[in-house]
């Protein structure tokens, strides 16, 4: 399939422990009701711990893993999370441990079938699988000219890298194992122009071009902050629209 993930540098992990919004709370939430237990939780791919921290919101101990080393090295320390370097479909657990395992916004980096029998060895029988996902509306408040700017200039401009974009819904978990539940829902985030553009440097799109030596992330940050100017003026805030979805899993009997 050709995917390669492209966050596992040290310059991506800094970008993304900088320009990342903390809105993993209010995926796990929505995790909460489905819980059979609250022992352990496992965060896989827990890149700089944005999750990994929130998840101790829901369980008393977590371990967090990522195969990117830099990520760890930025990961946010926390007394009840420990981390670890581990690809997803390997993970240094024994079987039937763990309460909850939370993926936020890797499932399509991953080798998806690897991956989820190895979820049904490591969860608990009334254990879950939460794969969470935030993504940006490409919507600005007020502002309908920033949809457009998003779509066919940033977008053309820095297409998204391959990754598995194969369904995952209700058949495919059920095929896998696991029964199913979705939930979508919407959010905001505020940023200025200084914050829009260092968020934008953690999306794949920019960092698989600047990773590929097609420009440097100075080349990047100008673009951005040229195109994008004039609909955020300096010292003005935007109301920006994010979507998200949380897929519940757990294994069947």
């Amino acid at each position: 399939m050709g995917v390669t993930n492209p966050f596992l540098s040290a310059d991506a992990a800094a970008r993304y422990a900088a320009g990342r919004p903390d809105v993993q709370a209010l995926a796990l939430e929505r995790v909460r009701p489905f819980l059979g237990g609250t022992a352990l939780g496992v965060d896989v791919a827990c890149g700089t711990g944005q999750c990994s921290v929130a998840l101790t919101e829901l369980v008393s101990e977590v371990r967090a893993y990522d195969v990117s080393a830099p990520m760890l090295a930025h990961a946010r320390p926390h007394p009840r999370v420990t981390y670890a370097l581990s690809p997803a479909e390997a993970l240094p657990l024994p079987d039937e441990c763990a309460n909850v395992m939370t993926v936020f916004m890797a499932f399509h980096w991953f080798e998806r079938e690897r991956f989820l029998a190895e979820a049904q060895r490591v969860l608990r029988p009334d254990g879950v699988l939460a794969l969470c996902d935030s993504w940006f509306a490409a919507e600005l408040r007020g502002v309908p000219e920033f949809t457009e700017r998003m779509h066919e200039g940033y977008g053309q401009r820095y297409p998204p890298p391959e990754r598995d974009r194969r369904p995952f819904g209700e058949p495919e978990a059920r095929a896998a194992g696991f029964s199913f539940n979705t939930q979508t829902f919407t959010h905001t985030v505020n940023f200025d122009l200084n914050q829009l553009v260092t968020y934008l440097l953690t999306h794949s799109n920019t960092i698989a071009v600047t990773e590929s030596g097609q420009q440097t992330p100075q080349e990047v940050a100008a673009w951005l902050r040229q195109h994008f100017a004039h609909l955020l003026p300096e010292g003005q805030v935007g109301e920006f629209v994010f979507g998200g979805e949380v897929r519940v899993l757990s294994p069947l009997a």
